[in-house]
């Protein structure tokens, strides 16, 4: 196959069935990464034909005249954030500049300093997705003339105007439980943790619209999930195969059953949530997937390392949020005075794999 530059690391993590951050392990941290992996990375990007882009230059190097742009992400292990990377990166590369990734890993502290430091590099940009309300980063960067985009979080009312860049995350949640009642789910739950999260709240609305406009017979639960890793999903699964179990039991003693019913379709805050769900049905097999039990994800960080199928997705689009906020930072470096601020939503997409019914 023919080299070609427009093969970005998502599709080789994709192609590989490896997540964003091994194959960037692979391509800038080879001793992270185990000798079969490697073979399976580098077989894709044989198949694939990528070409690695050029590497970003230090910071001692910024004064050669190449801008550099500054992307402060939450946390590289969500491919979320790889995703927005690759966008912002090829945009940046379309215009003769530079980005660096920074890992603030969750942690507002570590995101303040990330934030202090491309302000001491005088960087040309910054990109921001946020792990909080960050009125004091955006103020801190306008402050010193460097234009910022928050990305994954709104704009605080009170805080200083600056464009942010969202996913429609009630999107998410409406097409997500609009494809569990088309295909016939009645009981739709929705499954997560942190609930003080925006998108988890907007995802969680976005599913109660849908079930309220489906009227009478389809019915609205939401589970506590006691977090969003896949352990989660684990125990969730394991506690409804038990209620299943206890309802089986029940009904064939002609015995009162719980009044608690099991959903027959579940929206999960995240895919991490979603795989360990699917991983602990599939190990007790009480409840079937799809057949008795549908599962859905809202992300498409799925691989198959984790996952007993694949996972039907309402897919983010990290890539397209990275390019549109690119081009708005560069709109507002170009025109500071004209530049109207405000909040752009992408819309997300649907994926349908086997987690559904057809």
């Amino acid at each position: 196959m023919p080299t070609n530059s427009k093969v970005g690391v998502s599709d080789i993590a994709k192609h590989a069935g490896v997540s964003i951050g091994t194959v960037s392990n692979y391509l800038n941290y080879p001793e992270r990464v185990s000798e079969t992996l490697k073979a399976k990375i580098g077989a894709a990007i044989q198949e694939l034909g990528y070409v690695p882009r050029r590497a970003a230059p230090s910071p001692a190097q910024t004064t050669t005249g190449t801008p550099i742009i500054g992307y402060v992400m939450t946390d590289i292990e969500h491919s979320l954030f790889s995703f927005i990377f690759e966008g912002a990166q090829e945009v940046c590369e379309e215009n003769g500049m530079q980005i660096i990734g920074l890992n603030a890993s969750s942690d507002l502290e570590r995101q303040h300093e990330l934030i202090r430091t491309l302000i001491g590099m005088k960087v040309a940009g910054i990109l921001l997705s946020t792990v909080q309300d960050s009125a004091e980063d955006v103020a801190a960067a306008r402050a010193a003339n460097i234009p910022i985009i928050l990305i994954d979080h709104t704009n605080p009312y009170e805080g200083t105007p600056v464009c942010s860049i969202l996913e429609n995350n009630v999107s998410v949640g409406r097409i997500a439980a609009e494809e569990l009642i088309h295909t016939e789910c009645k009981r739709i739950a929705f499954a997560a943790h942190s609930f003080d999260y925006e998108a988890i709240q907007d995802r969680q609305l976005g599913v109660e619209k849908a079930v309220a406009q489906a009227g009478d017979g389809v019915t609205f639960q939401l589970i506590d999930s006691g977090g969003l890793m896949v352990e989660d999903g684990r125990q969730l699964g394991m506690e409804l195969s038990d209620r299943a179990e206890q309802m089986r039991r029940e009904d064939s003693d002609n015995s009162s059953v719980p009044d608690i019913p099991i959903p027959d379709g579940i929206v999960a805050g995240n895919d991490t949530l979603a795989m360990g769900l699917l991983a602990s049905l599939h190990e007790r097999g009480v409840l079937r997937v799809p057949d008795d039990i549908s599962v859905i994800g809202t992300e498409d960080m799925w691989f198959q390392a984790i996952s007993p199928m694949p996972l039907t997705v309402v897919q983010a689009p990290g890539i397209d949020m990275g390019r549109k906020a690119m081009t708005q930072l560069l709109d507002y470096a170009e025109n500071p005075v004209s530049h109207v601020h405000g909040t752009t939503l992408i819309e997300p997409t649907l994926i349908r794999r086997a987690s559904t019914r057809a």
